[in-house]
């Protein structure tokens, strides 16, 4: 939104109310974005999803608003609505086919089961659809939680390829410094790397 472009949340998780107040708690006044109409929430209970419908209901909200940004949270509680693995990878396929060549950066939010140890990051498959693929976790470091990110993929450009420290404050995503002084933070529960004492 600070580009001045429009944006659309497709939620199968919270309503847009519960979006709205998670949003106050850091700070950000959704509703005066969707007010001057940059946002909209769009609401669908995973219970009651057409597959179908909700496809052609993405489509013609992105047109219809125009919007530069899409994200659309979660392809997890979508695979709850859907009959197959496969009909889960045609959806996210044929939605960032159209994305691409509509020049929207499409964001699709997919949980990995485990809050901390090795996870399983292709996901239904999805992960070879993506153009790029960020990894967002905790890892244990001192007996508490930190949030942990790192980029997994990114089709055609050289990327850092560290772990580095995650915040979520009312400026947005803070990416802070990476993990240098452990080692197995991809486990979740990294230990401090071992350093030679210098001989003699």
């Amino acid at each position: 939104t600070r580009q001045e472009e429009t944006g659309l949340l497709f939620t199968l998780d919270e309503t847009p109310a519960q979006l709205r107040e998670i949003a106050r708690g850091f700070g950000w006044d959704v509703a005066a974005l969707e007010a001057q109409q940059r946002v909209l929430l769009s609401y669908t209970s995973p219970v009651e999803l057409s597959p179908d419908r909700f496809f052609h209901q993405i489509l013609s909200q992105i047109e219809a608003l125009g919007a530069r940004r899409v994200v659309l949270d979660s392809l997890t509680t979508m695979a709850l609505g859907l009959s197959s693995d496969q009909r889960l990878r045609v959806l996210a396929y044929a939605l960032a086919k159209y994305c691409r060549a509509a020049a929207v950066t499409l964001l699709m939010a997919m949980e990995v089961p485990e809050l901390l140890g090795t996870s399983q990051l292709t996901g239904h498959g999805i992960s070879s659809i993506a153009d790029n693929v960020i990894l967002m976790r905790y890892v244990e470091v001192g007996g508490q939680l930190e949030r942990a990110i790192s980029v997994l993929k990114a089709r055609g450009v050289a990327h850092a390829k560290e772990l580095r420290r995650l915040s979520i404050t009312t400026r947005g995503l803070e990416v802070g410094d990476p993990f240098t002084d452990l080692r197995g933070v991809l486990t979740g529960i990294p230990i401090p790397m071992q350093v030679n004492p210098a001989r003699p």
